[in-house]
């Protein structure tokens, strides 16, 4: 027999039209992920080198931010200087290079002025120390986040001494059993085995993560990106449809079906834009 305290609580759930959601902020997705407030969960960003990992997460974050939510952000590529200079060059859309050389004009300065504003008013914690999961636990009990990034997976130090493919199985278990125990979103990036590249259709699939299917597996939800115009003299190269458009393919989703909602890539700001039509609004 089914547990009638459980069927109780599917049948309020029914009843309850005021359930509120977790918004990442780009409402194409907003609309395809459906996460319950509070309730935690796992979103794995995968893509190969290049392809723009960090600049999708940080997109997502700044939205996140911009909701007075507060975030957690493991940076273990960068250090937290690094890590802070490319968000803001993302947050006041200023040409990162520019700003990392000092080739800045007028509108820069000012842009890059209110940018330094809207980084003091979020509520973000940067971490740059290498990590396992017991440290990324104790720092979550510490800052009580709403939402956790780790850039990326594979950086995380396994606690004992065993086989890779084994420690990512039980990172991704630690870190599955973190977000539903704290009420977290935790957005995790993963590197992409290079074995897509040799095909001919190079959108990713589940299969291509490196090392484990554990996070195929554990993930709640697994986000990839495409970009078609980086394969421009490949698979697409008669239907480059327009220069930074970007596939973003949920291809796995407990909260919802897996679909494809489309973007705006500015390579020169790190930036992601809402929308597969607008630019003439971006470049």
């Amino acid at each position: 027999m089914i547990n009638k305290e459980i069927l109780a609580e599917i049948w309020d759930d029914i009843e309850n039209k005021d359930k509120k959601y977790f918004k990442i902020g780009f409402e194409e997705l907003d609309e395809i992920i459906k996460i319950e407030e509070g309730k935690g969960a796992i979103i794995t960003i995968g893509a190969r080198p290049a392809m723009g990992k960090t600049a999708l997460s940080l997109s997502f974050i700044e939205k996140i931010l911009e909701q007075n939510k507060k975030v957690l952000a493991f940076s273990l590529e960068m250090s937290e200087k690094q890590f802070v200079q490319r968000f803001l060059a993302l947050n006041a859309e200023v040409d990162l290079m520019r700003l990392k050389i000092g080739q800045l004009s007028k509108s820069d300065y000012e842009k890059l002025a209110q940018g330094l504003n809207n980084l003091e008013n979020f509520d973000l914690t940067i971490s740059d120390l290498a990590v396992t999961t017991d440290e990324i636990e104790e720092k979550i009990k510490e800052v009580k986040p709403d939402v956790v990034l780790i850039d990326y997976l594979q950086l995380i130090e396994g606690k004992r001494k065993m086989d890779r493919v084994t420690q990512i199985d039980n990172i991704m278990r630690d870190l599955k059993r973190i977000a539903k125990e704290y009420g977290v979103v935790i957005f995790i990036l993963s590197q992409l085995s290079r074995a897509l590249e040799s095909r001919y259709d190079k959108r990713p699939l589940l299969s291509d993560f490196r090392e484990s299917g554990s996070i195929e597996n554990t993930s709640d939800v697994v986000i990839f990106i495409y970009r078609p115009d980086y394969y421009r003299n490949s698979d697409e190269d008669n239907d480059i449809r327009i220069k930074g458009e970007t596939e973003i393919i949920v291809a796995k989703n407990r909260f919802g079906p897996v679909d494809t909602s489309y973007m705006c890539f500015k390579a020169n700001i790190s930036k992601f834009f809402s929308g597969r039509n607008r630019l003439n609004d971006i470049f």
